[in-house]
């Protein structure tokens, strides 16, 4: 829905929709727990739960297009910019 209102040029409706995902949550849903750590150690690669590519995708191009309505309306800089996204994957 953001990525629509994006490229629709509703910059401020697409903020809005980006402001309501928490991606950090997500972004924590793709980490490897201890349990899948240690299947993996036992040679046991089925029980590791893969995380989908188009959901990785999704959440990638979330944080980009947030990070790019954010630039538009507040006029950041690419230094800025990169400084979000920076915030947004590793913190």
């Amino acid at each position: 829905m953001g990525k629509l209102e994006y490229q629709r040029g509703n910059v401020e409706s697409a903020l809005r929709v980006f402001e309501g995902i928490d991606l950090q949550a997500a972004i924590e849903r793709f980490q490897p727990s201890g349990l899948d750590k240690q299947a993996t150690k036992k040679g046991n690669p089925d029980s590791v739960h893969a995380v989908p590519q188009h959901a990785a995708n999704v959440v990638l191009e979330a944080i980009y297009l947030k990070a790019k309505s954010l630039q538009k309306l507040l006029r950041l800089t690419g230094k800025e910019n990169l400084k979000f996204i920076i915030k947004t994957l590793f913190i």
